[in-house]
């Protein structure tokens, strides 16, 4: 949804009352439309938030395992014909995984990595129960957890809370050679942090879905880094996911006949 556009069918539709958004981070698209306080007053706002939820999980467990089983070195040896002594790889059921964001995605994520064995910690900034999750830490307090974790799935939207949350300080702070994987949005992690903490080792591979600028640009470092895995922002991408969407939409457009708050709600504070 184009933003301008966006902002064009509100002020020339009066009557508008909803609006949904193919996507699930749409709020980023309504507070760049830069509406005024009477039109978001006016105007509801849904995203398909949830829709994407298993394939960004199975995306976000891929990440994970091959961090742990360090596909940049198999992926090496293989390049350079290179049959080398064995060696123990990681295991992901006796890793500690901490997943940023416990909305609708993160716990697909914690769930999937739950299954596998893993020890998850998810944050939060409510107190919250969630099946497969150990223990629950406000976002506030992830460079006290990171040196107990093997590796950090990443599922926050980009609004001005979550900027740059993965910073200097807490990839730093992370057990070196852990793994980092991002599916909720480029702006959460800071990149010439992360290429820092790669060139340090403190970490040792980076599965990345979405970036601080898409399409990533030509020159970044990131393309021809032998420990990062570049995806172009597909990972959400299955072949339901029409069909998913217009269930949802068909779905609020009942809620809002039937006078009911609508699902996927977007939060016109911090647009997420």
């Amino acid at each position: 949804m184009n933003p301008a556009a966006l902002a064009r069918a509100v002020r020339a539709n009066p009557r508008l009352r909803w609006v949904h958004t193919m996507a699930a981070g749409g709020g980023n698209q309504v507070k760049a439309a830069e509406l005024n306080a009477e039109e978001l007053h006016r105007v509801l706002f849904t995203t398909s938030a949830g829709v994407h939820g298993r394939p960004l999980a199975e995306f976000a467990v891929f990440g994970v395992l091959a961090g742990a089983k360090d596909l940049p070195r198999l992926n090496r040896q293989q390049r350079d014909h290179e049959w080398s002594g064995r060696w123990t790889m990681g295991q992901v059921n006796q890793q500690t995984v901490l997943v940023l964001g416990l909305g609708g995605m993160g716990r697909a994520v914690a769930a999937a990595l739950h299954a596998l064995g893993a020890t998850v910690i998810g944050t939060s900034r409510r107190d919250v129960g969630v099946a497969g999750v150990s223990a629950v830490v406000h976002p506030a307090r992830i460079t006290e957890v990171a040196p107990t974790v093997d590796a950090v799935v990443n599922t926050l939207p980009g609004t001005e809370a979550t900027e740059h949350l993965m910073g200097k300080r807490f990839l730093s702070a992370l057990r070196p050679g852990a793994c980092l994987v991002n599916v909720g949005r480029g702006s959460v992690v800071d990149e010439t942090a992360l290429i820092d903490a790669l060139a340090s080792g403190r970490l040792g591979f980076a599965a990345l879905d979405v970036f601080e600028s898409e399409p990533l640009p030509a020159d970044s470092p990131l393309w021809d880094h032998d420990r990062v895995l570049v995806s172009p922002h597909t990972a959400a991408l299955d072949t339901a996911e029409d069909r998913l969407i217009a269930e949802l939409f068909a779905a609020n457009a009942t809620r809002l006949l039937d006078g009911r708050g609508l699902v996927n709600r977007v939060n016109t504070v911090e647009f997420y």
